[in-house]
């Protein structure tokens, strides 16, 4: 079963991965897009009340 993730869990997501040291102040690599993509799925799906597996790296439910 898919835990429901809120908006403000997927946005703090969201927050800690464009803010990765590795990744500041430069543009996102092809895998680092797709899973930017998958955050902002996540986010969408929370707005709207749905659920979202979360992706496989970031435990969005805070678990």
């Amino acid at each position: 079963m898919v835990t429901p993730v809120t908006p403000d869990e997927a946005n703090e997501a969201i927050r800690a991965f464009m803010v990765a040291p590795v990744r500041r102040g430069r543009p996102l690599w092809p895998e680092e897009q797709a899973e930017y993509e998958e955050l902002l799925d996540a986010w969408a799906a929370a707005v709207r009340g749905g659920s979202h597996a979360p992706p496989s790296r970031y435990a969005l439910n805070g678990s």
